[in-house]
């Protein structure tokens, strides 16, 4: 099942969590480094997405390693990778794609918002009308 899917089903058939997305690039080195990092952690078992902060601008995500789901994670599964999800992030996924890119100095992954608006998400950020953020 892809990833929109099982975040569709664990938000019982919710339609906003239909665009979700981890790029086959993004998958496929996420699984390279849970294997690499296996060697050293036998406990591995795959990555957890989190919620790492939110501003106006936006969610900030991040990931780390995971030895094991939390009994209130939805877990994908793809491509022989498990990505654990709690429920306070896998509210904001929708429309988030993971991409990988690699490049001269290295790669990196990217938390692409597909709905986020341009701009501040309070609407105040930066304007000159005052207001601001803080």
């Amino acid at each position: 099942m892809e990833a929109a899917a099982q975040i569709k089903d664990a938000l019982g058939g919710s339609p906003v969590q239909d665009s979700f997305n981890i790029t086959e690039a993004a998958r496929g080195k996420l699984a390279e480094l849970v294997n690499n990092g296996k060697q050293d952690n036998p406990e591995i078992k795959g990555v957890r997405i989190y919620v790492a902060g939110s501003s106006c601008s936006g969610v900030q995500w991040g990931m780390t390693f995971a030895d094991s789901a939390e009994s209130s994670d939805t877990v994908i599964s793809a491509a022989g990778l498990d990505v654990f999800v709690d429920p306070q992030c896998l509210s904001t996924l929708d429309g988030v794609h993971i991409e990988f890119e690699d490049g001269d100095n290295g790669g990196a992954f990217r938390f692409v918002n597909t709905k986020a608006s341009s701009g501040g998400g309070c609407g105040t950020c930066g304007s000159s009308s005052g207001g601001g953020c803080g």
